[in-house]
């Protein structure tokens, strides 16, 4: 009797319909290449960001919150400002993708070289390279070369891409990524329509036992940020220290 009951239950359940899938004004994509082409157009809709944002950090030395000033641009302009509870200035990143300048407001000294997952590892608890971060806060996420297997995922509602060294899923209607698994894990969450465009106010990056967790309080997007944001000046009398892609300091 008791497996037949469970038999019952089951078939009940299974009759159930499962939650339509709003694929958009554009209808269901008719082949992997209309997919693919929905999502870098999605992707591509937003060029540059600006904004205040919150961070909130785990690693094996322990966890805090910061709050960011961020401005980004493509290909890989960095803007990072890191606030503390007070609004007191705690580091200042800026990069173009090829060189970096941080300025580390408790170790008193200005830092520069190449902009390597390394050094920016120096500011972020999340080893990532450049253009990767950058892409991150233009609210993609960075990809691998190479024509994926594509599956639809009926329970989700998400389609998922699976590469050689990586699996992303996309989500309709937006056709943003929102997940990836690869050297790194991103979540992308809250896609909301901003000025006519998709974008997701939270992003979680995690990878070797660190994490990362970004949530934006306010952001202007497809607005250029100001030139000199991107400028590299260390601020008067403060030590500069030069490192190699490696992070270590260069002797001269």
């Amino acid at each position: 009797m008791r497996t037949a009951a469970l038999a019952s239950a089951f078939l009940l359940l299974a009759a159930c319909p499962r939650r339509p899938v709003d694929f958009g004004k554009g209808g269901e994509p008719t082949s992997d290449a209309d997919l693919l082409a929905r999502l870098r157009a999605a992707e591509l809709s937003v060029v540059s960001v600006k904004g205040e944002a919150k961070l909130k950090a785990e690693t094996s030395r322990g966890s805090g919150t910061a709050g960011l000033f961020v401005a980004v641009k493509e290909p890989a302009f960095i803007h990072l400002q890191a606030l503390d509870f007070f609004g007191r200035p705690l580091a200042q990143l800026v990069s173009d993708g090829s060189v970096f300048g941080l300025y580390d407001a408790q170790a008193g000294k200005y830092f520069k070289g190449p902009a390597s997952a390394a050094n920016l590892r120096r500011v972020l608890p999340v080893v990532i390279p450049p253009a990767d971060l950058a892409s991150l806060f233009l609210g993609r996420v960075p990809r691998v070369d190479g024509e994926p297997k594509v599956t639809f995922d009926a329970e989700k509602g998400r389609w998922r891409l699976e590469y050689a060294r990586q699996t992303v899923e996309v989500e309709p209607p937006s056709y943003r990524a929102v997940s990836s698994h690869a050297a790194y894990d991103v979540e992308l969450a809250g896609i909301e329509e901003r000025g006519g465009v998709s974008f997701p106010s939270d992003a979680t990056l995690s990878a070797g036992g660190s994490r990362m967790e970004l949530h934006w309080k306010d952001v202007e997007l497809n607005v250029t940020p100001e030139a000199d944001l991107f400028e590299m000046t260390p601020p008067e009398n403060v030590p500069v220290v030069e490192v190699d892609a490696q992070g270590y300091e260069v002797s001269h």
